[in-house]
């Protein structure tokens, strides 16, 4: 009997011992109806891969106080929704599933001129936090001293959760509020907070001189009057983007790398001119052992048009040899575009470059400091510097590997079949984030909308992001596959990159489908269990990989690949939000075995020994 054909059968022995276990009352963990829900779902999936999927259950986690302290909410009772207020009691515990963890590494390495670099921009990058508080909700920064005046425990438990979610809404609970009485803009802090998208789009079609403006990554919208106004970042945010472009300019006075100093002036000028075109290739080109990412990068905030960068920055020492050994996948990118299961009308030719860096972060702020850390980027997403330059490629190596150990490691064993635990791999998860951010540089990157050529990013608007993170999960994984079939990594690999990747999207999903990675994760895990890609076992609570050759997760894959860089290529902003209802949201199969994750930190909180900080006394943003 095949491997697959057993675990169906274990599968159907399952559905009946579900069945039985429903019509006696002895199920305890969850309700009968359910469970019976999910052996319907798995023995369907098992008959056919293209049943229907389990639909996403519409209720909301559930308080956190009813789990261990570290775990991540689960389901909650109807009435409990998204705007219901989360009880202060519950904060500590929430607190709690993020799990301090210092990131720092060896300087020893670092001439005394470097060391002073380093700390000049830290220096810069602090400068950004006060600025993110305010791009994510305008009322933060009165809020954020309200509560720290709090000295009750449950005060200080909320003012640790809101530095932690970075305002008073939950990240990973669909922005259920904690510390204030009213729900999440969806425009954050860069439109007027009753400002609604088809009044914005309306203002633009009837005063289309200010479209450009408008729809700028680098402006605010502010309401004079009548009148809908962008107001440029560098004028709104001046009070920290001129001491941030002057602590740049003192570390590139300090320097001794060229090309660190041609970015860090060129960064600075333009934070004071919103122009960051030419800084963008200047970062694109700069090699240093200490290095700095910083500016409006990523829309994620936005959730309103999905235009408005946020301000984030890494602060980083390289590994050159490390980055070295992977060079050798930048050649291949023009082979992987031509590779994607796509019509060949699709696939574009983007810049060659595209470096690939290996470092260790050391402080990081804005954006990249909020609930959920980023293991790695891909920047910058100005398509005009893709076209010419590619996009440099950033694995945060002693982040990868600290979240492997804590997180990504303890919730492969608790998802997975026991028999595929031996595949877990670091290596495999190593891989699948590299070729994840090699892979937001493949694929359709323009759109026609009314007749002109626009990006994708803009034609999809809101739906923009988690479907891009979705496609870079999926299509990282396909090239791994592909690199394995050229001979770049070892045949063994295979087992362990599909078992590694699936078992990763659980970590993602974790996040939350309100943010953009657990939705695109959401997406990807009930579209496996839909076509045969991964089979839920309700008797074990655990998913087991289909690693057949050529079909099952292999083939599925394949299948995501397409419908996504399809769904791109036509900018339909209507089927991506289709797409992401039924798909981007939580299955009964994915709450059960969520629930079961307790004592697994969600997340990490960075705490930065160079920068200062302690796990004694952790240094919040300001």
């Amino acid at each position: 009997m095949s491997t697959a054909r057993a675990w169906v059968n274990r599968v159907r022995r399952g559905f009946r011992t579900a069945r039985d276990n429903a019509v006696t009352g002895l199920r305890a963990r969850r309700s009968a109806g359910v469970l019976v829900a999910f052996a319907l779902t798995v023995a369907g999936q098992a008959a056919c891969d293209e049943q229907p999927p389990v639909r996403a259950s519409r209720r909301a986690p559930a308080p956190a106080s009813a789990q261990s302290p570290s775990a991540p909410a689960a389901p909650a009772p109807a009435n409990v929704g998204p705007n219901t207020p989360i009880p202060g009691a519950e904060l500590a515990a929430r607190v709690e599933q993020f799990a301090p963890a210092q990131l720092t590494t060896d300087t020893a390495g670092l001439s005394p001129n470097e060391r002073q670099v380093l700390d000049k921009l830290i220096e810069a990058a602090r400068h950004l936090d006060p600025l993110f508080d305010r791009q994510a909700y305008a009322g933060n920064p009165a809020l954020r001293e309200t509560l720290r005046a709090d000295k009750s425990p449950e005060g200080v438990a909320r003012a640790r959760y809101f530095d932690i979610m970075r305002g008073p809404w939950d990240r990973q609970d669909h922005h259920r509020p904690f510390a204030i009485d009213k729900r999440h803009p969806k425009g954050a802090g860069f439109y007027p907070e009753d400002l609604k998208a088809d009044e914005l789009e309306a203002w633009i079609a009837a005063h289309p001189g200010d479209a450009e403006a408008l729809r700028s990554l680098y402006t605010v919208v502010a309401r004079e009057g009548d009148a809908l106004v962008a107001r440029p970042y560098s004028q709104v945010y001046a009070l920290w983007l001129e001491p941030s472009a002057a602590a740049l300019e003192q570390a590139a006075a300090k320097t001794e790398s060229a090309s660190l100093r041609a970015f860090l002036r060129s960064r600075a000028k333009a934070f004071l001119t919103d122009d960051y075109y030419p800084s963008d290739k200047d970062w694109m080109d700069l090699d240093s052992r200490v290095e700095i990412t910083i500016g409006p990068y990523e829309t994620y905030e936005d959730q309103l048009m999905g235009l408005k960068a946020s301000f984030e920055a890494f602060v980083t020492v390289s590994d050159p040899k490390a980055s070295a050994d992977l060079m050798r996948f930048k050649a291949k990118l023009p082979a992987m575009e031509q590779h994607l299961p796509i019509p060949e009308n699709l696939k574009t030719v983007r810049g060659s470059e595209s470096p690939i860096r290996v470092v260790d972060l050391v402080y990081s702020s804005g954006d990249a400091r909020k609930s959920v850390q980023t293991i790695a980027f891909n920047l910058p997403n100005d398509e005009r510097v893709r076209k010419e330059k590619g996009a440099k490629k950033v694995l945060l190596r002693n982040l990868i590997q600290t979240k492997f150990e804590k997180i990504m490691r303890p919730i492969g064993e608790r998802v997975l079949d026991p028999s595929q635990l031996p595949q877990l791999s670091s290596e495999a998860f190593f891989q699948e984030v590299l070729f994840h951010e090699l892979s937001h540089s493949l694929g359709p990157a323009f759109t026609t909308k009314d007749g002109e050529q626009v990006e994708v990013r803009v034609a999809l608007g809101a739906n923009y992001s988690a479907l891009e993170e979705a496609k870079a999960d999926v299509m990282g994984a396909y090239n791994v596959l592909y690199m394995i079939e050229q001979g770049e990594f070892p045949p063994a690999l295979r087992d362990q990159l599909l078992v590694s990747y699936f078992a990763g999207l659980f970590r993602s999903v974790r996040f939350g489908v309100a943010e953009a990675h657990g939705k695109g994760a959401a997406l990807q895990i009930n579209y496996f269990l839909r076509h045969g890609g991964a089979i839920f076992d309700p008797g074990l609570a655990r998913f087991h990989v289909a690693l057949e050759p050529g079909a099952g997760l292999e083939a599925a894959i394949s299948k995501l690949v397409r419908e996504l860089c399809v769904l791109q290529a036509k900018g339909d902003a209507g089927s991506a939000k289709s797409m992401l209802g039924d798909l981007g949201r939580m299955s009964p199969p994915m709450e059960h075995v969520l629930s079961g994750l307790e004592g697994i930190p969600v997340d990490i909180r960075p705490v930065y020994p160079l920068a200062g900080e302690t796990l004694t006394g952790e240094a919040r943003p300001q």
